[in-house]
């Protein structure tokens, strides 16, 4: 859920009062540019072997959409099992209750299938 796919991007759009805390704990997206490469998600897509349950809220500042989209379309491609929930209404989380449901809903037929 929400997760940053690649942490030089997430980085840049984190709001400006997180980034010392960022840099603290992840590292500075200049300096450690090859240690946020190397510890980026999309840097390991390939490894992935068990199918993938991606959720997104369409208004996210900070994980986009189109990254998360990015990964579902890079595991399809290469003949992964990914599926793909969008919230149209939700940012950074799953807030409405509906949204909620559906959600987490998802999350336990998604475990009913695969585990």
């Amino acid at each position: 859920m929400f997760g940053p796919y690649d942490l030089i991007t997430f980085s840049q759009r984190i709001p400006e009062s997180c980034k010392p805390y960022f840099e603290l704990v992840i590292g500075h997206p200049e300096r450690d540019r090859e240690f946020l490469l190397e510890r980026s998600p999309r840097t390991y897509m390939q490894q992935i072997r068990c199918p993938l349950l991606v959720i997104q809220g369409k208004n996210d500042p900070r994980v986009i959409e189109r990254e998360s989209r990015d990964v579902v379309e890079q595991l399809q491609a290469a003949g992964k099992q990914a599926d793909y929930l969008v919230f149209e209404d939700e940012g950074h989380d799953v807030l409405k209750y509906a949204n909620r449901v559906t959600c987490y809903t998802a999350i336990a037929e998604f475990f009913k299938k695969y585990l």
